[in-house]
């Protein structure tokens, strides 16, 4: 396969740390990162690996990051203090959004955006996905793929 590249838990924890660059004091229990590392790596299509096995494994770990910063838990030995509600805060990932603005109007003005059909069908996770930086370049790459993806 083209670049063939394999995604591995240090690898991720690589990413945490250098790319996401997490400070040391708040990377979660290694438990944490398995799941997460885990959980994205079922569910990013394997198809992928056909096309680029980078971009496969480039996949997997944006999606785990993304998953770590929705599920990445605050304790009272966190240095710095609160660094997981911090970020959340920062994203505007502490609310539900369970859809797009398709239209809004007042008394004197109205406004209205064109839902792309491409988001027209994105799940609460996908929505949810949206609100970091890794979420976007997960969803970029598989919309590229195709308009349906999920399990492979």
């Amino acid at each position: 396969m083209p670049g063939d590249s394999t995604p591995t838990l240090a690898g991720f924890q690589a990413f945490v740390r250098d790319i996401m660059q997490v400070p040391g004091g708040a990377v979660p229990p290694d438990g944490v990162l398995g799941m997460v590392f885990r959980l994205a790596n079922d569910l990013v299509i394997r198809d992928l690996r056909l096309i680029d096995g980078s971009l496969y494994t480039d996949c997997v770990y944006n999606l785990a990051a993304s998953y770590l910063l929705r599920f990445a838990q605050d304790t009272t030995s966190s240095t710095p203090p609160g660094y997981w509600a911090k970020v959340r805060e920062q994203l505007g990932m502490n609310s539900t959004t369970p859809g797009l603005i398709q239209s809004s109007s007042d008394n004197g003005t109205s406004q209205s955006w064109m839902i792309p059909d491409s988001l027209k069908n994105l799940s609460l996770a996908d929505l949810d996905a949206m609100k970091n930086p890794y979420g976007q370049f997960y969803l970029s790459i598989m919309q590229q793929y195709g308009s349906v993806w999920g399990w492979a």
